[in-house]
């Protein structure tokens, strides 16, 4: 068995005559810290009765090392340590059993059917949770035994539960078009592009539009006269205009993680929300993962990551910068993917209590045209 170590404290009239000692009865010193009246000295547990013996010193054993001294905390704490042990295999187990299955979807027909292929593939309650590439295959497996009936499918695990979300696959129902109508502007703009596969354009590049103009007519003329009437069918790209304002506060919040992490677990219902033990950071970031859900209540573990929050102030120019990337992300929310911003232009800034307010003018190229009936002359 490995020799187990221990520090003891040693009071001594003369240090020097305790070395010399402790060679000739070889007992060697690991660790020496030397105190006011008094030396702590790391031995070998055998040694200390060779020490005993010495008639000059007063010795007595402060610490266990090693083996033995974990060994004695077991027996201390072996109850709290048991109770873990219980616990975590509880949580294992529970956290890996499935207690109900919901399938979700607005039609009986759909939920029964899916339910019965479910059933027959395992997915069902009081069963051991499956892992993702089951999952993956009895999901094809049940598209490919309905596939006239079933479009999509998605079985998601969550905590104690599979919840299965369906589409139900249906036929294309037909389409009656409209016998007339135009292609009219959403909004006042100047046409850049036009795109159309029926009707008769009524502007051209670089025309300036108004809201409500006929873009496409869906009356085909000549010499005047109207020789047919068509649903009008394109699309007119344009030249419009925004004034976006956004606001950027000068002084900012930075939180950088200190590398200290901490374990908790977190319960969830409708009335509660919190750890289930102190935490023990001031700031942290969390990343939690559900492990189940127990009598309406969900539980998660929790890992927490220390951070230190510093507050900085932003430059004007790098302000500007965020104000015109902002201007970006709202306006682009909004477009397709042939619209674009075309240009930007800074009308006014100004900055108030630590917060810099910014109005832009922004040009954008955007399909204005929308289909609009209308009743032909007969």
């Amino acid at each position: 068995m490995t020799d187990s170590y221990i520090w003891v404290e040693v009071k001594t009239t003369s240090n020097e005559r305790f070395f010399l000692k402790c060679q000739e009865i070889q007992v060697f010193l690991y660790d020496v810290v030397e105190e006011k009246d008094r030396l702590k000295i790391k031995i070998l547990e055998k040694d200390f009765k060779k020490l005993q013996k010495i008639w000059f010193i007063k010795v007595k054993k402060v610490q266990d090392l090693g083996w033995k001294a974990l060994k004695e905390k077991g027996k201390k704490y072996h109850i709290y340590l048991i109770s873990l042990a219980i616990g975590l295999v509880f949580l294992y187990v529970i956290s890996h059993i499935i207690l109900s299955v919901e399938v979700i979807h607005s039609n009986q027909d759909i939920r029964f059917i899916v339910s019965n292929a479910l059933n027959e593939k395992g997915i069902k309650k009081n069963t051991w949770k499956k892992d993702y590439q089951e999952i993956e295959k009895i999901k094809q497996e049940i598209l490919d035994m309905y596939p006239e009936d079933l479009e999509w499918l998605e079985i998601e695990t969550k905590g104690m539960k599979y919840i299965v979300r369906v589409e139900e696959r249906k036929l294309e129902e037909e389409k009656n078009e409209p016998q007339a109508c135009n292609v009219v502007a959403s909004k006042d703009g100047i046409v850049k592009e036009m795109v159309y596969s029926s009707g008769e354009a009524a502007y051209k590049r670089n025309d300036s539009v108004k809201k409500g103009d006929i873009l496409i007519s869906g009356t085909i003329k000549k010499d005047e006269e109207t020789r047919k009437t068509v649903c009008a069918t394109g699309s007119v790209y344009a030249e419009v205009w925004y004034e976006v304002s956004v606001s950027i506060p000068l002084t900012y919040e930075t939180h950088e993680k200190t590398g200290k992490v901490r374990w908790n677990i977190k319960a969830k219902n409708n009335g509660f929300n919190d750890f289930l033990f102190k935490s023990r950071l001031e700031n942290y970031e969390e990343d939690a993962t559900s492990l189940f859900t127990l009598f309406g209540t969900e539980f998660f573990f929790v890992k927490q990551y220390e951070t230190t929050v510093k507050e900085l102030v932003m430059n004007e120019s790098t302000a500007l910068d965020k104000a015109l990337k902002e201007v970006d992300e709202k306006i682009s929310l909004t477009l397709d993917e042939k619209e674009e911003i075309i240009a930007k232009k800074v009308l006014k800034k100004e900055i108030n209590n630590s917060t810099m307010n910014v109005e832009v003018f922004v040009s954008v190229l955007e399909q204005i045209g929308e289909r609009q009936e209308f009743v032909a002359e007969e």
